[in-house]
């Protein structure tokens, strides 16, 4: 849910114009966001936040334990398509001749799966990125391979972006700059849940660690690139599972005056 932030800043950029890229890359709920700012629906996502933050039907503590896990991404899905429906058509011709990646993790080797959305896979390749243990179903198909939330293996896409072919880098964040984790209780449980994959398990054991790399990438430039990193100067008020509609609020407009901000500052220097 923090990713109303970057909601703000996508919406930003879309009132003023702005889409200078030739690569998107998205990781887990941010790939909702970029979904639809590549489809110039403005916003949808605050909106359809809102809204489903007091429906029970899509989040609630019941359904912890449940096959749909504490989120439901099937009715969030359904949700959207009847009330905010993404423009697939808008998205895909925004990207034509461009790059454009959702970040998975691969369920049997737990690396990191670059999907290419198409209008045939693109919502499902939305379900995979945010598809996580207990939270969520905990993992979806696409192409015949199982994958889950792509925060697992590639959380902070910076580098495979360089990889891509990135010169110049734009890195929207939902925690301060310096932010780092030193141990993840959801990645402990994640790890001892599929501990007869060795492979995935030490994925989930160490997840803290890829995270604090991509980080350190973003923050130390070692291949000396431009990167700008748009991020809130302290911890937002909503968590990553609030409910709370008015923290929601709060963060959107953040991210709004943070991208608009952005954008004030390149077009000064």
């Amino acid at each position: 849910m923090r990713s109303v932030f970057t909601a703000g800043v996508l919406d930003a950029f879309l009132v003023s114009g702005y889409n200078p890229f030739d690569i998107y890359i998205s990781v887990s709920s941010g790939a909702m966001c970029l979904a639809y700012y590549l489809s110039g629906q403005y916003k949808m996502v605050h909106r359809m936040m809102i809204e489903l933050s007091k429906d029970s039907n899509f989040m609630s503590a019941s359904q912890v334990f449940s096959e749909q896990g504490y989120m439901n991404l099937e009715y969030l899905e359904e949700y959207s398509q009847k009330n905010y429906p993404l423009d697939i058509d808008a998205a895909l011709k925004t990207t034509d001749g461009k790059e454009c990646y959702m970040v998975a993790t691969n369920l049997e080797s737990g690396e990191a799966k670059y999907l290419q959305p198409n209008k045939k896979n693109f919502l499902a390749c939305l379900r995979a990125t945010a598809t996580l243990p207990f939270v969520t179903k905990g993992n979806c198909e696409v192409d015949g391979i199982k994958l889950m939330d792509g925060g697992w293996s590639d959380p902070i896409p910076g580098k495979s972006a360089v990889a891509f072919g990135a010169t110049k880098l734009i890195a929207i964040r939902t925690v301060p700059v310096g932010y780092k984790i030193d141990w993840s209780y959801a990645g402990w449980m994640a790890s001892y849940w599929h501990g007869d994959n060795e492979k995935l398990s030490n994925q989930f054991a160490n997840d803290h660690l890829f995270y604090n790399e991509g980080v350190d990438y973003l923050n130390d430039n070692p291949d000396h690139i431009e990167i700008h990193q748009i991020a809130p100067d302290q911890e937002l008020h909503t968590g990553g599972y609030s409910i709370s509609s008015e923290s929601l609020l709060q963060d959107y407009h953040l991210g709004l005056e943070k991208g608009l901000d952005f954008l004030r500052k390149i077009r000064e220097e």
